[in-house]
């Protein structure tokens, strides 16, 4: 029973996802079902914020940075409700953001390089690449000679549960993190955020249990914000202060929704 409960359990987050996020029906390649496995996983500890607006405004924001990439995902973006300060990004084009990560922030140019960190994850298939390599993986150890074919849904979602307890290496963040710096930029938002989050998030480093899971998966905020410094984000092109002045008065009316 228990595991029929489980399986019901992911198949009804991960139907929210599809319902909430985007109206449609999800898992039209593997990789989005893969993402669909880990982010019902997610959301069945962390449901979705009962809030359309929030909702709403959280992808109008992360869809337009998507399209500043040459990717042709059909991206949703999600705010879970929970107080841990946390972003996933899920194969196929999944973002969930936490609403601890949410409150720590000051406006829609900090929350613009978070969504572009987690974007440029899912754009360079840093998890994606994790769960094929296990497949060849399991593959080698049952002696089978074709390295194709899928998991079921129950093991994806254990795969899914170990991936994201034990983090990505420190190349893959680093890399986001680059990448986040740069589309956010094209995006028309202010990349000396960037920095602003991260300084936020060393503050809280070993002061506030909300972040231990962030922390135990991540790099430090300071070795972050070093890498951020090498993309030469003092030569980047900035915009002007009215824009963030009313990006930030939009991000305040956001908090308000929920």
């Amino acid at each position: 029973m228990t595991g029929k409960k489980t399986r019901f359990g992911l198949l009804f987050s991960a139907l929210s996802v599809g319902v909430l996020l985007t109206g449609g029906v999800l898992a039209q390649s593997d990789e989005e079902n893969v993402g669909a496995v880990a982010a019902a996983r997610i959301l069945g500890s962390a449901p979705l914020v009962d809030s359309p607006a929030a909702q709403r405004y959280l992808n109008l924001v992360g869809r337009w940075i998507a399209s500043k990439t040459e990717s042709d995902y059909k991206w949703r973006f999600g705010l879970i409700k929970t107080d841990s300060v946390n972003a996933f990004a899920t194969p196929g084009g999944f973002v969930l953001v936490t609403v601890g990560l949410i409150k720590l922030l000051d406006n829609e140019d900090e929350l613009a390089f978070v969504l572009a960190h987690e974007i440029a994850h899912v754009i360079q298939r840093h998890h994606y690449r994790v769960v094929l390599r296990q497949r060849l993986a399991e593959k080698a150890a049952k002696n089978l000679q074709v390295a194709t074919g899928e998991l079921d849904n129950a093991a994806l979602s254990q795969a899914s549960a170990q991936i994201y307890a034990r983090g990505l290496d420190k190349s893959s963040e680093f890399e986001a993190d680059r990448m986040g710096v740069e589309l956010m930029t094209q995006a028309g938002f202010d990349p000396a955020f960037a920095m602003g989050v991260l300084e936020r998030l060393q503050n809280l480093k070993g002061n506030d249990p909300r972040a231990d899971l962030l922390f135990s998966t991540h790099p430090s905020p300071a070795e972050r914000l070093d890498t951020v410094l090498l993309t030469n984000i003092d030569q980047l092109p900035r915009p002007q202060p009215d824009g963030v002045a009313k990006r930030t008065s939009r991000f305040k009316q956001f908090l308000a929704s929920f």
